[in-house]
């Protein structure tokens, strides 16, 4: 790690991913086999789920802080370079899948242990935006649906990506952040290929933790549900028929119950 004021570089890309579930419902055979303690299908059983946003992760302090929420959500920044020149490309697109549904075969997991909870970005020339996947293990979804019910609907996945672990040769990764880390300076990620445009990056999941809404809106500054509400209600595609059937304060509501709805058995 070099400092160069006012940034300091890193050799590891970290970035703090926020989800929340919307449509999730569990499948019988879910529900059976996780009463039962045996394998699950091989069916995606983190559907539902819808990414929030792409955040900077914090380094904590002291390390006894380690595992606890930091206190301010800001949207990270991606650079993307081809045989080190800047390539422009939208905001990461996310799939969300849980680890018994997936194929781990391929050589982009040949250095990833059995049971780590894992992040794929991938890219190719006629890409607009990369594709990033995040695969879930089946405990710990398990334990976000346990938080869920619990009342803590956001989950926060931090990841970690090393350029030593990458499957591919001339894939390297990098940070950089503010010194003093100001609130509106996002960190940047940058991400360098040499595959003509071909870039398959991995990462893990090295936390989890979950928060309610209310403590989302605490650290990132806004109302989700609000602002989605929102977004939804005022939009032209949709605006006439929702306010045909319901009031914004009534839409809202039946949106702030589709996101609290706990999620039973």
């Amino acid at each position: 790690m070099r400092q160069d004021f006012p940034y300091v570089y890193s050799n590891d890309a970290k970035l703090r991913i926020s989800i929340i579930n919307k449509y999730w419902k569990p499948r019988e055979e879910f529900v059976q086999n996780l009463l039962k303690k045996r394998d699950y299908p091989k069916k995606n059983n983190f559907s539902g789920f819808k990414l929030i946003g792409y955040h900077s992760f914090v380094e904590p302090e002291d390390r006894k802080e380690k595992f606890k929420p930091q206190a301010t959500l800001i949207d990270v920044k991606f650079a993307f370079n081809t045989d080190y020149q800047p390539r422009k490309l939208g905001r990461p697109q996310i799939l969300l899948q849980n680890a018994s549904s997936h194929d781990f075969k391929s050589e982009v997991f040949a250095h990833v242990e059995k049971g780590q909870d894992i992040f794929l970005l991938a890219y190719s020339p006629n890409y607009r935006a990369p594709i990033i996947e995040l695969i879930i293990s089946d405990y710990l979804l398990s334990v976000m649906l346990d938080d869920i019910n619990l009342g803590k609907h956001v989950q926060l996945l931090d990841i970690c990506l090393k350029s030593e672990d990458q499957p591919f040769p001339n894939h390297f990764v990098s940070a950089r952040s503010n010194k003093n880390f100001e609130t509106t300076i996002p960190h940047e990620l940058s991400f360098k290929d040499g595959w003509d445009g071909k870039g398959v990056f991995v990462g893990k999941v090295f936390n989890h933790s979950s928060i309610s809404l209310e403590e989302f809106q605490q650290m990132a500054g806004y109302d989700y549900v609000l602002e989605q509400t929102k977004k939804n209600y005022f939009d032209p595609d949709h605006s006439e028929h929702l306010k045909k059937h319901w009031s914004f304060d009534e839409y809202l509501q039946r949106q702030l119950d589709c996101y609290t709805k706990p999620i039973g058995l």
